[in-house]
């Protein structure tokens, strides 16, 4: 009788082979049977990454048992610390530390994620040298004490990773892990929208640029049968946006005498409009006029103040400035009305958002960017009709180049 082959059962095999209920060979970072079908390797771990003064489980279970619950929240890398701990692993070099244990493994997915952020996911954000030493460094330090923080961080991120992450295959998992952290991020902000003061001013500040890079970098599918997603879509970003604005005001004075000054210090790069945008910006001038004479119930004033502001970004776009805070400059100096407008889809206010499109075209470079100008240009000019679209002419040929119209199709 032939013997039977010993069995070693895998006991620290990966979440998706216990799923399976298959053999794991406990390869790392990725097991064979997770290699050959493609699929997120990752390993469970008893307790996640500590705080560096909290009570590993088993002690916190010990003194539940005796009747003398700390109140501790779940073991969590973004668990909220104790008020008296920044640091997480404890001390590298104390003295009197525990001996490391299995208990104290690492989410190496999250670690994956700040090491991403730190060699290049803060370019996103930072606009020079100086803001680079905050996004790089200061922003990932609040991170440690707001877990909301932290979780926006790792967000943008894995956004990041899944838009322009070299291993295709794994942008869907990617883009999972950015939606998960995203909304605890948010779940966490919200509590505190209502007290924001100078211990948390930093982070609620940083999130708040956070959240807008992220809305504008996460994909959308296009519809071409309706392109009215497209402008409702960009809506929701440009509310979002003004909305985060009434965030960073609030402790701006503060901030501006803190290690987070370099960020609000904006250079303002004004540069003279060439001829054909100047051209542009009058002839969007006569034409809100002439429908103003025309309807007593244009709304005029609202039309004049965003083509100023247009005319305004533009002329930092042409003094060199392409960093996010153009996009969210523009949108922050709207008239309110005009985002009213917008909604009730009336025709002048399409014709200034392609003419915002031409402000997301010198943004393209920036990955969260790159698909908007297109989408826009293309939305605009199926919704307008004949009398409107001559309005749209510059910024289309800006956006899609002299020969938009054969483009439109291949779009």
């Amino acid at each position: 009788m032939a013997l039977r082959r010993p069995h070693r059962k895998s006991r620290h095999g990966c979440l998706e082979c216990k799923r399976r209920r298959v053999k794991c060979d406990e390869a790392r970072p990725t097991c064979s049977n997770c290699a050959k079908r493609h699929s997120e390797c990752e390993y469970g771990s008893s307790s996640s990454l500590l705080w560096a003064n909290e009570e590993p489980a088993v002690g916190r279970q010990s003194s539940r048992a005796s009747g003398s619950d700390s109140g501790h929240p779940s073991d969590s890398i973004l668990s909220s610390p104790p008020a008296d701990s920044l640091g997480i692993l404890g001390r590298l070099s104390g003295d009197g530390l525990p001996a490391a244990t299995p208990t104290s493994a690492l989410n190496l997915h999250d670690l994956e994620l700040m090491m991403h952020w730190c060699n290049d996911t803060y370019h996103t954000l930072s606009r020079n040298e100086r803001t680079d030493l905050v996004w790089r460094n200061a922003v990932p330090e609040e991170a440690l004490a707001h877990p909301f923080l932290m979780h926006g961080i790792l967000a943008l991120s894995a956004l990041h990773l899944a838009r322009t992450g070299p291993e295709t295959s794994r942008r869907a998992a990617y883009l999972n892990r950015a939606v998960t952290h995203q909304n605890q991020a948010l779940a966490l902000f919200r509590e505190l929208l209502g007290d924001i003061n100078e211990s948390n001013a930093k982070a609620m500040f940083a999130f708040a640029g956070i959240v807008v890079v992220y809305t504008f970098g996460f994909p959308h599918t296009p519809d071409v049968q309706d392109p009215w997603t497209c402008v409702d879509d960009l809506y929701q970003v440009l509310v979002l946006t003004r909305g985060v604005q009434q965030v960073i005001r609030s402790p701006a004075d503060y901030l501006s005498h803190s290690n987070f000054a370099p960020i609000l210090q904006v250079e303002e790069v004004h540069a003279r409009l060439p001829e054909d945008a100047t051209a542009t910006i009058n002839n969007l001038h006569e034409a809100n006029e002439v429908c103003g004479a025309r309807d007593q119930s244009h709304e005029t004033e609202v039309y004049t103040a965003t083509i100023d502001n247009i005319a305004e970004m533009l002329s930092w776009v042409y003094g060199g400035m392409t960093s996010s805070v153009i996009a969210g400059r523009w949108a922050i100096k709207l008239p309110p009305r005009f985002l009213e407008l917008l909604r009730e889809r009336e025709p002048m206010a399409l014709v200034m958002l392609a003419h915002f499109g031409v402000l997301l075209q010198y943004l393209k470079h920036r990955w969260c960017f790159d698909e908007w100008c297109v989408r826009v240009a293309k939305a605009v000019w199926m919704l307008l009709d004949d009398q409107w679209r001559p309005l749209v002419h510059w910024a289309m040929i800006g956006i899609l180049g002299e020969n938009y119209l054969e483009k439109m199709d291949t779009l």
